[in-house]
C-alpha cells in the first residue's frame, strides 16, 4: 500500500505541482516592454479599454433602439380572464332603480400593426380582434364580437414632433460616441505614456542613487586616507561621510518610488503587481511632419468636440420647437374605418360583416395662461442665442488649443535632442571631475556640483522624451489622425 501511494505521488502530484510552478513562473515573466507594446497591451486588456468598449456598445444599442421606432410594430393585446360577480344598480325603462346581480366573464384579443410617420408625427395602424362575453346568471349565454379588419390613423396638428427630432439627434449621438471611443483609446495611450515614463524616471533615480552610493563610498574612503595624512580638514571628511549617508537614504526612497510607479503601470496595463517586467527607453524619436492649418482642419472634422457643438445647436432648436408646440393651439385627428360583426356563434363572426366608422377631432386652445406660453418661448429663444454665442467662443478656443499643441510639439524633438547632448556632456564632465578630485585638482564642492548636474541632466533627458511622446499622443487625440502614416485613427471593438 505504501509503494502504491509513493508511485501515485511520484507520477501525479509531483508533476502537476511542477507544472503549476512552471506556469506561474512563466506567467510572471513579461520581459522587456517598449512604449508601443505597453500601449497595445493596454488597448487590448486594460479595464479602461474595456470600459470604453462597453460605452460604445451601449451607444450602438441606444441608436438601434431609436431606429426601431421608425419601423412597424406588431402588438398583441388582450384580457383573459376578466370575471365579475357583483350586485349593481340597474335603471329600468320606467326609471325605477333596482339592484341586480351580475355574473359574467369577458375575454378579448387584438393583433395590431402600427407605423409611426416620421415627418408628420402621426401613426397609422392595421388591426384585427375578437372578443367573447359570457353571461352566467340564470341560463348561460355566450356572445362573440369581431373586428376582422380595422384601419386607423392618429395625426397630431400644431404639436411638437418628437420623432422627427429624435431622428436628427440619434445618428449624431452615435457618431459622437464613435469619436469619443477613439478619443478614449488615445487618452489611454497618453495615460500609459505618462505612467511608463514615470516608472522610467523612478528607475533612473534608482540607478543614479546606486551609482552615487558606490562613488560616494569610494570618495569617503579616499577622504579618510587623506585625513589621516593630514591633507584635508575634518570638515571635508564629514562632508563626504554626510554625502554617503544622503546617497544611501536617496537609494532607499528611490526604490520605494520605483516600486510604486512600476506597480501603477502594471495595474493600468491590466496585470497583477507580482509580474516581472522591464521597460525599454524609447530613445528613437520619429520625425512627424505636422502642418498647423491641416491639424486645425482635421481636429474640427474628426474630434467629437466639433460634433458636440452641432448637437448642442440642434438640441437648442429642439427646445424652441417644443416650447412653441406645447402652449398654443393643438389638435388631434383620430379616424378608424373597418368591419365588425357580433354573433352568438363563433362560426358566424366573419360572414356578412358590417362596416364601422369612427372620426373625431380633439383640440386644446389655451385662452389665458398669464403669459406662460410667451415666457416659455422667450426662454427657449434666449437659450438658443446663448448656445450659439457659447459655441462660437468654444470653437475659437478649441482651434487655439490645436494651434498651441502643434506649435509646442514641433519644438519637442529639438528639445529632446538638446537634452540628450546635455546628458552626455554632464556624464562626461562628472567622470573628468572625479579623476581630477582623485589627483587633488578640484575640491569636494566642485565634485558634488558635477555629480548633481549629472543626475539632473539624466532626469531632464528622460522628461524631454516624455514630453515628446506625450505631445505626440495628445496631438493624435485632438485630431484623431495618425500623422506618421497619414491616415485617420480607428479602433475596432
Amino acid at each position: 500500500m505504501n509503494k502504491i501511494l509513493k508511485y501515485f505521488i511520484a507520477f501525479t502530484i509531483i508533476p502537476v505541482g511542477a507544472l503549476l510552478c512552471f506556469s506561474q513562473s512563466f506567467a510572471q515573466q513579461i520581459g522587456e516592454l517598449s512604449l508601443k507594446e505597453a500601449i497595445d497591451i493596454a488597448h487590448e486588456q486594460s479595464s479602461a479599454a474595456q470600459a470604453a468598449r462597453y460605452s460604445l456598445l451601449s451607444s450602438k444599442y441606444q441608436n438601434k433602439s431609436s431606429r426601431a421606432d421608425l419601423l412597424p410594430r406588431l402588438v398583441l393585446t388582450g384580457e383573459a380572464p376578466n370575471y365579475q360577480h357583483n350586485i349593481f344598480q340597474n335603471v329600468l325603462d320606467d326609471g325605477t332603480v333596482v339592484f341586480s346581480e351580475r355574473q359574467q366573464s369577458a375575454a378579448e384579443a387584438t393583433l395590431k400593426i402600427e407605423q409611426d410617420v416620421l415627418w408628420t408625427g402621426g401613426t397609422i395602424s392595421l388591426s384585427s380582434g375578437v372578443s367573447k362575453l359570457g353571461m352566467f346568471y340564470g341560463e348561460d349565454n355566450y356572445y362573440w364580437q369581431s373586428s376582422p379588419l380595422v384601419i386607423g390613423i392618429e395625426q397630431p396638428i400644431f404639436q411638437f414632433n418628437s420623432l422627427k427630432w429624435q431622428h436628427k439627434i440619434a445618428p449624431l449621438e452615435l457618431e459622437i460616441a464613435q469619436k469619443e471611443y477613439v478619443e478614449d483609446m488615445e487618452d489611454l495611450s497618453i495615460r500609459v505614456t505618462r505612467s511608463f515614463f514615470n516608472a522610467i524616471l523612478a528607475k533612473a533615480n534608482v540607478e543614479n542613487a546606486e551609482f552615487n552610493v558606490s562613488r560616494n563610498d569610494s570618495i569617503y574612503t579616499i577622504s579618510q586616507g587623506r585625513y589621516e595624512q593630514g591633507t584635508i580638514a575634518e570638515n571635508d571628511l564629514l562632508q563626504t561621510k554626510l554625502a554617503l549617508k544622503n546617497a544611501k537614504s536617496d537609494l532607499v526612497r528611490s526604490k520605494i518610488d520605483y516600486q510604486r510607479s512600476i506597480n501603477n503601470l502594471k495595474i493600468l496595463l491590466g496585470y497583477s503587481t507580482d509580474v516581472e517586467l522591464t521597460l525599454k527607453v524609447p530613445n528613437n524619436l520619429p520625425n512627424v511632419p505636422v502642418n498647423i492649418e491641416k491639424a486645425k482642419q482635421l481636429a474640427f472634422k474628426n474630434n467629437s468636440e466639433a460634433l458636440n457643438y452641432k448637437l448642442n445647436e440642434i438640441q437648442a432648436d429642439r427646445e424652441l420647437a417644443a416650447a412653441k408646440g406645447q402652449g398654443g393651439l393643438s389638435a388631434t385627428i383620430r379616424a378608424n374605418y373597418g368591419l365588425n360583426k357580433s354573433s352568438a356563434n363563433f362560426q358566424d363572426l366573419y360572414t356578412n360583416t358590417q362596416s364601422q366608422q369612427f372620426f373625431t377631432v380633439g383640440f386644446d386652445l389655451p385662452i389665458f395662461n398669464w403669459g406662460k406660453q410667451r415666457a416659455r418661448v422667450s426662454s427657449a429663444k434666449n437659450r438658443q442665442r446663448e448656445v450659439e454665442n457659447s459655441i462660437q467662443l468654444q470653437r475659437r478656443q478649441f482651434l487655439q488649443e490645436v494651434q498651441y499643441q502643434v506649435s509646442q510639439f514641433l519644438q519637442l524633438k529639438d528639445q529632446a535632442e538638446l537634452a540628450a547632448e546635455a546628458d552626455t556632456i554632464a556624464q562626461r564632465r562628472y567622470f573628468v571631475s572625479q579623476k581630477r578630485y582623485r589627483i587633488g585638482k578640484i575640491d569636494l564642492t566642485d565634485l558634488y556640483i558635477a555629480q548633481n548636474e549629472k543626475d539632473q541632466a539624466r532626469i531632464s533627458y528622460i522628461r524631454a522624451l516624455q514630453d515628446y511622446w506625450d505631445g505626440l499622443y495628445s496631438l493624435r487625440k485632438l485630431t484623431l489622425y495618425n500623422f506618421r502614416r497619414n491616415k485617420p485613427i480607428t479602433y475596432s471593438l
